[in-house]
């Protein structure tokens, strides 16, 4: 890198702004009409060359923050990208850079002072100087760009990316849809985005340049699966920003695992993360309907569907775990069963249906006033309290009589205990917070408990119906059978002792 003092900078208008924008792969099928289509929208083709810094020890990329120069043309940027109000939202602040093409001009990170993303910067760095910064990885690709007018009046950016990324001899290819909201109604970006998913079955895929990169320098380790992040909400909060604020906090986490598995990736816990992701955006859906007259029903019966069939692989290679030392104990003649018809996870998290459900929904979190019920802070903590005192008092009523209740219905309580969860700590940053912390704890063990003996209730029917064709399986489809009053007696001592005390919002 040129450690030359770089000269005065000419700032771009409004460079504070974050950008709303979408992120899709295209597949190769769609790419050839996806380009007449840009052409046809009067589209120019730019080489983008790109250089990508950060810190020896990862500072910026684990705090998701991109640093990079980038030539334009015949023009050098420098730009700066970090996390913003949701998946589709980043702060973003450039400053145009004068040097010479063929010469990456010095970078300096206090071109961005005077921004929102400069003091997530400043605060990531901290004490490391400019000389801190190395470059990282660079990206080359070809960019087809245009301005595109959805119906609603909005004005869309499209651009087309293809090229790679590279970090030393490692190169990762680039084919990828960026679409930008440049002005009008937010929903026109989501509906240009729904038309390309049905036509060119695209899907969505958070993963950003600098990220492939990061992958490329650390090429032995998986991509991590993305975890529940929980908002932090304002007490005076109305409802529509706490709608906002939760659908955007299950997106993070459902958008990015499933770009990770459309993408190939099969580990067993990103299938799972994304399963918890599903489930909780299901709760919100179903427990917050109140604040959002713009559900639509369709959503819950997609995501459910999606859910069920992530499930397939799990309850054979995590429940079959599960139950295995039990089986091992009284020396079962089998020890799992024979395994079901293996589902694709990239198939379902690829399937249009599926990305056009998240696009709407993803929408609905950054949608206007009008699409959200008027309701005042306090109206708004009330109505929270009343679903989270129901959740609470009907898993308090099956929970005493547990053991009594069939199978099915064990379930629902299971089920029940899940949303309660799930709706507690998406919503608890509107309580005191260590109230909120000691209730969450104590359902740890109860979660625990009923997800042990659901996990020995569908091991048992899987042996009964593996059974039929191999005889020895009915020993084991017993001894599980049998062992439910065991689990079925712990879960309801979980749940009376989580249950009997006092909850957070009352």
């Amino acid at each position: 890198m040129n450690n030359a003092k770089p000269k005065r900078i000419e700032p771009v208008p409004e460079p504070a702004h974050g950008e709303l924008e979408l992120k899709f792969h295209v597949p190769e099928a769609a790419l050839t009409s996806l380009r007449d289509a840009l052409r046809a929208h009067g589209a120019r083709s730019q080489r983008l060359r790109a250089h990508y810094f950060d810190t020896p020890n990862r500072r910026l990329a684990r705090a998701r923050i991109a640093l990079r120069l980038r030539r334009e043309g015949r023009q050098w940027m420098q730009t700066l990208k970090a996390e913003g109000q949701g998946i589709a939202h980043r702060m973003e602040h450039e400053a145009r850079v004068v040097g010479a093409p063929g010469r990456v001009p010095a970078l300096d990170v206090h071109r961005h002072d005077d921004s929102d993303a400069g003091k997530v910067l400043a605060a990531s760095l901290q004490a490391a100087p400019n000389g801190g910064l190395v470059e990282r990885f660079a990206t080359d690709v070809q960019r087809l760009a245009c301005v595109v007018r959805a119906e609603r009046g909005s004005a869309v950016e499209v651009a087309l990316d293809l090229g790679h990324v590279s970090a030393g001899q490692r190169r990762a290819t680039i084919a990828e849809l960026e679409l930008e909201l440049r002005s009008g109604p937010t929903q026109g970006l989501f509906d240009l985005a729904t038309a390309w998913i049905r036509h060119g079955a695209l899907w969505l895929n958070a993963t950003t340049k600098a990220e492939r990169g990061e992958r490329l320098l650390q090429p032995q380790q998986p991509p991590p699966p993305v975890k529940a992040r929980q908002p932090q909400l304002a007490h005076r909060s109305d409802g529509a920003t706490v709608m906002r604020a939760v659908l955007q906090a299950t997106l993070q986490q459902v958008i990015s695992n499933a770009g990770l598995i459309a993408e190939g990736s099969e580990h067993a816990e990103t299938i799972h993360q994304l399963r918890v992701g599903l489930r909780r955006l299901r709760t919100v859906l179903r427990e917050l309907s109140a604040l959002s007259p713009a559900i639509e029903p369709e959503w819950a019966t997609v995501l459910s569907a999606t859910f069920g069939r992530l499930g397939q692989r799990r309850d054979h290679d995590v429940v079959s775990a599960a139950v295995r030392p039990l089986l091992q104990a009284v020396s079962a003649p089998l020890l799992t069963w024979t395994p079901p018809e293996q589902v694709d996870p990239v198939a379902v998290v690829r399937d249009p249906t599926f990305q056009i459900t998240l696009v709407q929904i993803l929408a609905l979190a950054h949608g206007e006033a009008a699409q959200f019920a008027e309701l005042s802070p306090q109206a708004t903590r009330e109505l929270l309290a009343r679903r989270l005192d129901e959740l609470h008092r009907q898993v308090e009523r099956d929970g005493r009589r547990f053991e009594r209740l069939l199978l099915e219905r064990q379930h629902q309580v299971r089920k029940r205990l899940k949303r309660l969860r799930y709706l507690a700590e998406l919503t608890g940053s509107l309580w005191p917070g260590h109230a909120v912390q000691a209730y969450l704890k104590r359902m740890n063990a109860a979660q625990d408990a009923l997800g042990h003996h659901n996990d020995v209730a569908v091991a048992a029917e899987a042996f009964r119906l593996d059974a039929v064709e191999r005889p020895a399986a009915w020993f084991a489809a017993g001894y599980l059978q049998a062992h439910l009053s065991v689990t079925a007696r712990a879960a309801r001592k979980a749940l009376v002792k989580t249950l009997d005390s006092k909850p957070f919002w009352r």
